[in-house]
């Protein structure tokens, strides 16, 4: 009867294995939340909902304005209705790229600027998660600075230099 009843020590050894990767998954999903809300907290401080917030408005208002500008091209692959053009511009702001171009002036300078201002943007959400990643860093005390060794290097020539000039104006 004892052998028989052994197998239940298994099955609480199978609970507790199964309770202590809960209690992992708990920690992963606090230190994600930690994270995010730093994330979040950097993003503000540096506008990012306005950027999301204009980033939106162009998009819907360049649509607009190549629909409005293609959709009487005379080659059939045109961006036929607002749909379209939404898709389109959307893929453009991406940087993703179409198999469709304007076949217009006003619809090709409107492609160019819409480029340039995906090209900025993404510029700027690149920044921005720099500098959230940046200043982690630079308040865990056991994370290298970038350019850190070469001021400590700068000081230390700097305090050499000191100590020659000192000692030039001494056997004067």
């Amino acid at each position: 009867m004892l052998p028989a009843l052994r197998v239940f020590r298994i099955v609480r050894v199978v609970r507790l294995l199964r309770a202590t990767r809960g209690v992992r998954l708990v920690r992963v999903i606090t230190s994600v939340n930690r994270g995010m809300r730093a994330l979040s907290s950097s993003m503000n401080r540096r506008g990012f909902g306005y950027v999301v917030t204009l980033t939106l408005i162009i998009t819907l208002v360049g649509s607009a304005g190549m629909y409005a500008f293609e959709k009487d091209n005379s080659d059939g692959g045109g961006l036929n209705n607002y749909g379209t053009a939404l898709w389109w511009t959307a893929m453009i702001i991406t940087t993703m790229g179409s198999e469709y171009w304007p076949q217009t002036p006003e619809g090709r300078v409107l492609c160019f600027l819409l480029s340039l201002y995906a090209f900025a943007v993404f510029g700027y959400v690149t920044a921005a998660i720099a500098t959230f990643f940046v200043g982690r860093d630079a308040e865990n005390d056991e994370a290298e600075i970038a350019g850190a060794k070469s001021i400590a290097a700068l000081h230390e020539e700097i305090a050499a230099l000191r100590a020659d000039i000192q000692a030039l104006s001494r056997q004067k």
